[in-house]
């Protein structure tokens, strides 16, 4: 027995001191709630913690930078839509000053109108800011049209093609969307039976974008705070860069049907359901449609396998035998989650049109993958948006598909094959048979079958004058914005839209100069029937300028939103990434510091039998 070195306390007192210092790390990890504290707690976790961190707000900022961008981008073309009136004002006062029964004087009263509005279009565009910077720069760039030389025989295919849309195309398409899908067919039948000029539709062929961007759009107005559907505000505006005629590659052809169909679905859902297609941006109320949901169910009609976007899919069905060979269900599977990067968010027209007809397929009983079933499953989830116009969009969905929104998107963004709803079959399987039996055809469920394409996605047999929704008035034009050289000398913007200091991450907005002088208009005058008859055409031109500098902020709008979705969706993943490696796990670590409290009480009472023990040597001195 020895005194001098208590070999049991010591060890029991070592020990003591490692529960008492894992509970400090503890408490201090549960009342921080990061694991992470110092770099000693992970030093690695730490590095990559930081470096995500980093990434993250560089996007948040690149998000808050896009959405300026967009604002910048709706100033200018609020702006020009009172230059616009304002020139409508003008052509209509140089149309009125032409005509020969109107006396010097007369002119001359118009004149000085038109002086007065020529005023105040270089009052508006001089005193245009965005954050003290003048939307329409001085120095900017002067905008120019590109007239195209077109031979009769070209005016005549744009015309040829202007046609067959208004009176094949654009009928085919309403009668098999309207006849297919009752649920929406019936409420717009019985809308236009009441008044049917209210649903006359504008059709425009004209300059969006250029070739292989926005092919074409459709467009409508809703006013009231009830969001009602504006009256005769119906517009489909077609690409004449990538539709210029009739005399296009059957792949071309194919395109064209799909993206009319596609289209129509959206000017059919803007009548039937206006105050859920009234999405304002930045403040979505809860019964509106997602983006995903919209562009979702006008693939189903224009077809989700048409312009590329799930072409992959395709690529890979070709190798199996049949729709119910699973054998490479592990590269559709990749393709849906692609790591994060693919999702129904951010592919509203690739994921989007997966995600909705796996809802509908959700929604029907039946188990078979055909046009059939999922049209079945259409009607029945559209019938529901029908009967509940105030419920949210995420409780409507889930009244009908027997599921929730999330768990719809999730397994398509995680490319999961687990079913979620008992007797249904997990998304890669219903993908792959959808993929595989689309093959041929581009996936459309109003076309008759999912593998009919070509120039069979419309049919032929619909006449105009019947359909609840026609084409009224056709506009054509053959003039464009020139594009400014990219190494341009003029005042522009240029936006930071990503975390590095890379020339890829810049998005360039181009400043334009919209004073009377540069449209042209300011030597206007109609003091004579000679100059109001030229100033017809001034007028004209600008309109046509404002146009095309208008369509210029629109597409940059449409442009930032798609990179701000895409930003924000990064920065949500990443900070799920980021999150796991640095943020505490609440109930490992509870049970953890249960342990480790009850360690350090056992510890307590040790060390003290451990200490009385060398009290026993004093027996031995009596």
């Amino acid at each position: 027995m020895r005194i001098q070195h208590n070999i049991s306390a010591s060890n029991t007192s070592r020990m003591y001191n490692i529960t008492n210092s894992s509970l400090s790390k503890e408490s201090e990890k549960l009342s921080s709630g990061y694991k992470i504290n110092r770099s000693a707690d992970d030093a690695a976790g730490l590095s990559i913690s930081e470096k995500m961190r980093r990434q993250i707000r560089g996007l948040k900022q690149s998000s808050t930078n896009g959405a300026d961008g967009i604002s910048l981008a709706q100033i200018a073309d609020g702006a020009l839509t009172e230059v616009h009136e304002m020139l409508h004002r003008g052509n209509e006062l140089a149309v009125q000053a032409a005509n020969g029964t109107l006396s010097a004087s007369d002119r001359k009263n118009i004149n000085a109108e038109i002086d007065k509005i020529k005023e105040e279009i270089n009052s508006i565009t001089s005193r245009t800011k965005f954050n003290e910077i003048h939307v329409f720069d001085k120095d900017g760039t002067v905008p120019k049209l590109k007239k195209t030389q077109i031979a009769n025989n070209q005016q005549n295919a744009v015309n040829d093609l202007a046609h067959r849309i208004a009176y094949e195309y654009y009928p085919n398409a309403v009668e098999q969307i309207v006849d297919n899908i009752t649920a929406i067919g019936s409420k717009v039948k019985a809308l236009a039976a009441e008044n049917k000029p209210a649903y006359n539709t504008t059709l425009n062929i004209d300059y969006i974008d250029g070739s292989n961007n926005i092919l074409a759009y459709m467009q409508a107005e809703f006013k009231g705070a009830s969001q009602n559907f504006a009256p005769s505000s119906l517009l489909m505006k077609v690409d004449n860069e990538d539709f210029p005629s009739l005399q296009i590659p059957n792949y071309e052809l194919t395109k064209l049907e799909s993206t009319i169909a596609h289209e129509v679905m959206h000017g059919v859902m803007d009548v039937a359901f206006s105050n859920r297609m009234c999405r304002i941006e930045g403040s979505p109320s809860p019964e509106d449609f997602t983006q995903w949901f919209v562009e979702g169910s006008a693939q189903l009609t224009g077809g989700g396998f048409s312009s590329g976007w799930n072409s992959y899919l395709t690529s890979v069905v070709r190798n199996i035998d049949n729709a119910d060979d699973g054998s490479l269900d592990s590269y559709i599977s990749g393709y849906l989650s692609r790591g994060g990067e693919f999702s129904v968010a951010n592919r509203p027209y690739g994921h989007g049109y997966l995600a909705t007809a796996y809802a509908c397929y959700l929604t029907t009983d039946s188990n078979d993958i055909n046009a059939g079933t999922l049209l079945d499953g259409a009607n029945k989830l559209f019938q529901k948006f029908v009967d509940d116009e105030e419920s949210s969009f995420e409780s409507v969905m889930q009244t009908a598909t027997g599921v929730s929104v999330s768990s719809i998107v999730n397994a398509i963004d995680s490319g999961s094959n687990i079913s979620i709803k008992a007797g249904k079959m997990g998304a890669v399987e219903f993908v792959r048979r959808l993929s595989y039996n689309s093959l041929g055809g581009v996936g459309s469920i109003t076309a008759g079958g999912l593998a009919v394409g070509g120039d069979d996605i419309l049919k032929k047999t619909a006449i105009k004058s019947r359909q609840p929704l026609e084409i009224s008035t056709i506009n054509t034009s053959y003039v464009q914005l020139e594009q400014p050289p990219v190494s341009s000398s003029y005042s522009n913007v240029t936006l930071h839209l990503g975390t590095d200091a890379d020339m890829e991450n810049k998005e360039e907005i181009t400043l334009y100069r919209m004073n009377c002088e540069a449209l042209t208009i300011s030597k206007t005058n109609v003091l004579t029937e000679n100059d109001a008859t030229s100033a017809i055409t001034d007028f004209e031109n600008a309109i046509l300028i404002v146009s095309g500098v208008r369509s210029y902020f629109g597409a940059i709008q449409n442009r930032l939103e798609h990179t701000i979705k895409n930003l924000d969706n990064t920065v949500e993943n990443t900070e799920a990434a980021e999150s796991r490696i640095r943020d505490t796990d609440m109930a490992a670590e509870m049970v953890n510091y249960s342990k480790d409290k009850i360690l350090a009480n056992a510890g307590e009472a040790i060390l003290t039998q451990a200490n009385t023990n060398v009290e026993s040597v004093l027996s031995l001195l009596q």
